[in-house]
């Protein structure tokens, strides 16, 4: 009898870790998806489609993920900062704010920083970041 019940609890205890495999497994997607995103100037290459060009050589637009939390950036000529959140390949940017100085470029600035407040969606392929807001058109090809 004793040893059908400790050959029972040990049988359980194996379900019980089957259980929770798929969670560390999901965390460790998460944050490697996240850690992929930080320590790299990702520079702004498209933008809806189309190949970025400058009128000036002010700045580059850029995004930096500085930790899990932090990003900041250059749009063109003015910089950017604030926070993120990424879980999978989803995305969410808050109190993006950025300085007003009055530049060339302002259209390219405007929409990067448009993209970037209604981003929903991520997606890293060797070199090449994307974020979209989930239409098939608006959205920031970064490398």
């Amino acid at each position: 009898m004793a040893l059908a019940t400790a050959f029972a609890s040990c049988n359980n205890s194996r379900k019980d870790d089957a259980n929770k495999e798929p969670e560390v497994n999901s965390r460790a997607e998460t944050e490697s998806s996240a850690v992929s995103l930080s320590g790299k100037n990702w520079k702004l290459v498209m933008l809806n489609g189309k190949p970025v060009v400058l009128d000036s050589e002010i700045g580059s637009p850029h995004i930096k993920f500085e930790n899990a939390e932090q990003v900041s950036g250059n749009l063109g000529c003015n910089n950017f900062g604030g926070g993120y959140k990424a879980d999978g390949n989803e995305i969410s940017f808050s109190k993006i704010v950025s300085t007003q100085m009055a530049c060339p470029n302002l259209k390219v600035e405007q929409s990067f920083l448009e993209l970037l407040n209604t981003a929903k969606k991520f997606n890293i392929s060797k070199d090449t970041l994307t974020l979209d807001n989930g239409t098939s058109v608006a959205k920031l090809t970064l490398q």
